[in-house]
């Protein structure tokens, strides 16, 4: 089994990933572990899977894997202990996969995981500025714990205008045009607007400056005496 570092982020940024890229929606239902061995059944569209997590010789899980009708997924889910679901988003960094996940039950939660081969490579991984705070070394961060334990209290996850324009960076490129690529047709709407208007959302506009009261009207003449 790889080795996954897990990351918070910005429910704002996955939003606006969510609106370019999509997502699926998956669907897992946890059993408590028993002699050191888990298992899970995950709802993939109309793929169904009974999971089995055992440790290995050298202590790290594995998972062995069998698919099964969906109609006994089902049945498992109703007697699970513990459920999640979340909307999955997949993205390529570096040529690394990137997997984005906003849990919608038991709770609210978004959480990016980035697997890796060994711990070489997962030390050697430099997490994108747009990444927000790491939890791989928290289990309550951990598949089987958000189903049966229910996500961890809400934290806020800061949001920088250097976040947001690493995120619009990556999602752009799929338009074939943007601010390193060629310029959009005249016939076009221009994305400035929208995407300016991101920016402002974490760029605090500067103070207006004061603005003159208008000159009082002139008083009006006397009326001449009869």
């Amino acid at each position: 089994m790889s080795t996954i570092r897990r990351f918070l982020v910005a429910p704002s940024l996955v939003r606006l990933i969510r609106k370019e890229r999509g997502g699926a929606r998956i669907t897992e239902g946890h059993f408590a572990a028993q002699g050191g061995r888990s298992s899970y059944v995950r709802v993939d569209g109309q793929n169904c899977q009974l999971v089995l997590v055992n440790k290995g010789p050298d202590g790290i899980p594995v998972e062995e894997r069998t698919d099964v009708p969906r109609a006994h997924g089902d049945a498992l889910l109703d007697v699970c202990p513990g459920k999640a679901a979340y909307d999955r988003t997949v993205l390529t960094i570096g040529g690394r996969e990137v997997t984005i996940d906003r849990y919608v039950t038991p709770g609210n939660l978004d959480l990016i995981s980035v697997a890796f081969d060994n711990d070489g490579d997962a030390s050697a991984f430099q997490a994108p500025t747009w990444f927000g705070r790491e939890v791989s070394s928290e289990p309550a961060f951990e598949r089987q714990a958000l189903a049966i334990q229910g996500v961890p209290a809400a934290e806020e996850v800061p949001l920088s205008n250097a976040a947001l324009d690493a995120v619009l960076d990556l999602i752009e490129p799929r338009f074939g045009f943007g601010r390193y690529g060629s310029t959009a047709r005249a016939s076009e709407p221009s994305e400035d607007g929208a995407m300016n208007a991101m920016r402002r959302i974490v760029t605090p506009a500067a103070a207006a400056a004061p603005v003159a009261a208008p000159p009082a009207p002139p008083a009006p003449a006397p009326a001449p005496e009869a």
